[in-house]
């Protein structure tokens, strides 16, 4: 019976993906869009097959968010209404501070997002796991043709180099292919630089407005830093549409501008306190348990300790895991990742095979992307945890690099 269910929503999806005016116009054909679809389906049950191994259940947040939508459910059906309002109430005094990690209303929607999403889809898939990672990979699907649209239209030539640094990353390919927060997280990232990016090229319609407005809500709920990094980046981008050709002095400028209100907010508004923030981000991982963790100092959430602190923040973030650490298979692909990256940037230098673009666009995907990956080098200790975490922005970075590369004579 699961495996009848199974196909049918494979295959009924699969024909859905070609129908749909935002697949089918995207640039990729109908078997490339299968395909692309297939592999994601395939990598989420690798996802879930991994996780379900004994050394790794009882950690496992995807099992975890499967077992508590199956109450969710019973819930939905037996009193819709209360199912719906429960996303909006909170168990404590207050909801906590916005920016919070412990006994905060705002830190528990990540994980109640994905759990009431799973509920719901249960009630079409006979509560089937498996089923569900076809439904999910759908709404993921979105996302990423979404930057494919943004990346093809500036480099129309270079489809399948998009193709492979945009859905293939073996890292992307893994963490946004289970059923989890990061598949969602970059679909709607990737949905919000679409729409921004169409209203840049048109204009902005309500309905762009509307949808940019409901995924920024959704990456607020699974992971708030996210869209903070989202809003420097948009503005800058915003701006460079207006004067391409000062494009990296006004990234440069309204980042420089952004760091000195990150130290000097804290002055004026304790809510607004980025610092400790991080701090405590990183001090809630470091009470974590993990095979994978990299002793580090503390982080001290003052402008000399982030400063004292930016070395390691380099090294968690582009450099984990180190050769030194592949303990077993799971590591080689995310240490190829680190070695392609470096070996890109440094073929580009050396041979000056390259490009430099002043689309706003690729400024945009590069500053936002490393933001990222110092929000993750600064707060994450584990190199197991800092390749799920950077999974959905190096992307970004790999294919606007493999986009520069210049065509053989």
């Amino acid at each position: 019976m699961e495996a009848t269910i199974f196909i049918f929503y494979l295959l009924l999806f699969s024909f859905i993906i070609t129908k749909i005016s935002f697949f089918n116009k995207s640039g990729l054909t109908n078997w490339e869009l299968i395909s692309l679809f297939s592999i994601k389906i395939i990598a989420g049950i690798a996802y879930a097959r991994f996780y379900r191994l004994p050394q790794y259940y009882q950690g496992s947040d995807t099992w975890r968010f499967y077992n508590l939508s199956l109450e969710e459910s019973k819930w939905l059906l037996h009193d819709p209404l209360a199912f719906i309002k429960d996303l909006f109430v909170y168990g404590y005094s207050r909801p906590g501070n916005i920016l919070g990690v412990e006994n905060s209303y705002w830190n528990d929607l990540k994980s109640n997002v994905p759990v009431k999403i799973m509920a719901v889809m249960n009630i079409f898939t006979n509560h089937n796991y498996y089923t569900n990672i076809i439904l999910f990979n759908f709404l993921f699907l979105f996302g990423l043709v979404g930057l494919f649209k943004v990346f093809n239209n500036i480099y129309p030539q270079k489809k399948y180099l998009l193709i492979a640094g945009l859905f293939l990353l073996p890292s992307t390919l893994f963490w946004c292919s289970g059923i989890h927060k990061d598949g969602l997280i970059l679909s709607a990232t990737g949905l919000v630089i679409y729409l921004f990016y169409r209203g840049l090229e048109t204009e902005f319609h309500p309905r762009y407005c509307i949808l940019i407005v409901v995924c920024g809500l959704l990456i607020f709920s699974l992971r708030n830093y996210v869209l903070l990094a989202l809003f420097p980046a948009l503005l800058s981008w915003f701006l460079s549409n207006k004067y391409p050709k000062k494009s990296l002095t006004i990234f440069a400028s309204v980042y420089f501008i952004g760091c000195l209100l990150f130290f000097l907010l804290p002055i004026f508004s304790e809510s607004f306190d980025l610092p400790l923030y991080l701090s405590l981000k990183q001090k809630d991982f470091m009470q974590l348990q993990a095979t994978s963790v990299v002793n580090l100092p503390a982080l001290v959430p003052t402008f000399k300790g982030f400063v004292t602190f930016f070395p390691y923040a380099l090294d968690m973030a582009f450099l984990r895991p180190h050769l030194s650490e592949i303990k077993n298979f799971s590591y080689i692909p995310a240490a190829a990742e680190v070695l392609l990256l470096f070996g890109l940037v440094a073929y580009l230098v050396v041979s000056q095979k390259f490009k430099l673009s002043q689309s706003p666009v690729i400024f945009f995907f590069i500053f936002f992307a490393m933001s990222i990956l110092l929000i993750c080098g600064y707060t994450i200790p584990f190199s197991g945890a800092i390749v799920r975490y950077r999974s959905f922005v190096f992307p970004f970075i790999i294919t606007s690099l493999l986009c520069m590369l210049k065509r053989s004579n």
